[in-house]
C-alpha cells in the first residue's frame, strides 16, 4: 500500500488523539479521511458514460440483482455483489426485530431523535457542513431534503423495507450512489483533498451512521424512551447492515455492536473534527424551522412553539458547550421537558407489560410513515443518481 499523504487539515488534535486511542488509530483515521466509496465512484463513471442505458441497467440490478446484468456494466455488478453478499455475522431474524424495536419507537419521537438529535449533530460538522453548503441546495430548501432523509429512514425501517430488491435496500443504494455522485462533481469545481479530505470520505460517513444510531439511541434515552440491553443488540445488528449497503468501510463500524463501543468511535471522531463554523450554524437553524414545520401536523401546536421546543430539545441533547457554539436558542419551554420524560417512561412501562400495546404502537408507526410516503411529491433527489445532485443529508 502506497504511503499516506499527511492528514487534512480538517484532522485537528492529532497528538491528544494518539494519545488516548493509539497512532494507529490516526492512521486508520487519515486513510478513511482520503477515501470515498471506490465501488461506487467507479459506478457513477459507468452511469455517466452509459446514458438511458446504464440507468435501465441500474433499475434491474438494483431490484432483481446483479444475476440479471451482462458484461457491460462490471462497476454496476461489483457493487451489486458486493451489497448482495450477506456479512458473515447477519441474521435477518434480528433484522426485523431492529425493525420493531425501531417503530416501537413512534413517529413523533423518531421525527425529533433525528432532527434535534441526529442532524443537529451531523450539521455540527464543518466538512460535513461545507460539503452541503456548496450543493447550494440544502439551505434553500431544508423542508424537502429533511423530508427526503425521512423517507429513506422510512423505507430503510418499515417491516421487510432492507430485504433484497425491497424499497429500503433499493433506497440506500441509491443513496451510496448519490453520495458517489456528489464526490465527482464536487472533483470537477476544484475541490481540495489536502483541506478536508476527500468529499464525502468514509470518516464523515461513519460520524453520519453514528448519527442514526448512537445519538439518537442516547438523545431518546435522555427522555424516558430507552432500550432493553436485546433490544438494543438487536438495532444496532440492524443498523450495521445499513452501514454495509452505504458502503462505510467495516473497519470502522465493524465492531460496533452497542452504545460503548459506537460512543468511543464517535469520541474518537469527534475529538478530531473542527469547531462550529458560520456554515454549522446557518444548516442547524435552517433544520430546526424545517422540523418544527414537520412536527405541526402531528402535534397541533403554534409554530412558534414547536420552533422553541426544537430548539429547546437540541440543547438539552447536546449540551451547552455545543449548543452555545451552533447559536441554539434557550427558550422558556425547555423547563417542561421533564415533563416529556416522565410522560415517556409510563409509556414504555406499559408498552413492555402489554405485548398487545406494543405491537399496536408499531402499526401506528407504520400507517403514518405510509401516509408519510403517499404524500411526498415526486421523486427524492437521490432516485436520480446519474445526475450532478446535492447530497440529500
Amino acid at each position: 500500500m502506497p504511503s499516506l499523504p499527511p492528514p487534512p487539515h480538517s484532522l485537528v488534535n492529532l497528538d491528544a488523539t494518539r494519545e488516548r486511542f493509539g497512532p494507529e488509530r490516526v492512521v486508520l483515521l487519515t486513510e478513511m479521511a482520503y477515501t470515498g466509496d471506490p465501488l461506487a465512484d467507479a459506478v457513477t463513471q459507468e452511469l455517466r458514460a452509459g446514458g438511458e442505458t446504464a440507468r435501465r441497467a441500474l433499475d434491474l440490478g438494483l431490484h432483481h440483482g446483479a444475476a440479471f446484468l451482462d458484461d457491460r456494466f462490471p462497476a454496476l455488478r461489483s457493487l451489486l455483489a458486493q451489497a448482495e453478499a450477506d456479512p458473515p455475522w447477519l441474521d435477518r431474524a434480528r433484522l426485523a426485530r431492529g425493525s420493531e424495536a425501531y417503530l416501537a419507537i413512534g413517529n413523533v419521537w423518531i421525527t425529533l431523535s433525528l432532527g434535534p438529535g441526529s442532524l443537529t449533530h451531523t450539521y455540527s460538522s464543518p466538512s460535513i457542513a461545507r460539503v452541503l453548503v456548496r450543493t447550494a441546495n440544502l439551505t434553500r430548501m431544508a423542508r424537502r431534503r429533511i423530508v427526503e432523509t425521512g423517507v429513506w429512514n422510512i423505507e430503510t425501517a418499515l417491516p421487510g423495507g432492507l430485504e433484497r430488491g425491497a424499497a429500503g435496500y433499493v433506497h440506500n443504494l441509491q443513496v451510496r450512489l448519490l453520495h458517489a455522485g456528489v464526490r465527482a462533481s464536487l472533483r470537477t469545481r476544484g475541490w481540495d483533498d489536502r483541506e478536508t479530505g476527500a468529499p464525502i470520505n468514509q470518516v464523515e460517513m461513519a460520524r453520519t451512521w453514528l448519527d442514526f444510531t448512537y445519538v439518537p439511541f442516547r438523545a431518546l434515552g435522555a427522555f424516558g424512551i430507552t432500550f432493553s440491553r436485546a433490544e438494543l443488540d438487536d438495532l444496532y445488528h440492524f443498523w450495521r447492515y445499513v452501514a454495509h449497503l452505504l458502503g462505510v468501510d467495516p473497519r470502522l463500524y465493524g465492531d460496533v455492536t452497542g452504545q460503548d463501543q459506537a460512543g468511543e468511535l464517535l469520541a474518537l471522531i469527534n475529538g478530531t473534527m473542527e469547531p462550529a463554523t458560520d456554515d454549522t450554524r446557518r444548516l442547524t437553524r435552517e433544520m430546526l424551522v424545517a422540523v418544527a414545520g414537520l412536527l405541526e401536523p402531528s402535534l397541533r401546536l403554534p409554530l412558534p412553539l414547536l420552533l422553541d421546543l426544537t430548539h429547546a430539545l437540541a440543547r438539552q441533547l447536546h449540551g451547552d458547550a455545543l449548543a452555545d457554539r451552533l447559536e441554539i436558542r434557550r427558550p422558556p419551554i425547555r423547563h417542561a421537558l421533564p415533563l416529556f420524560t416522565l410522560a415517556n417512561r409510563v409509556r414504555r412501562a406499559h408498552e413492555r407489560l402489554s405485548p398487545g400495546q406494543r405491537a399496536g404502537a408499531i402499526r401506528a408507526t407504520v400507517a403514518y410513515f405510509r401516509e408519510q410516503l403517499a404524500a411526498l411529491e415526486g421523486p427524492t433527489t437521490y432516485q436520480r443518481p446519474a445526475g450532478d445532485q446535492p447530497p440529500c443529508r
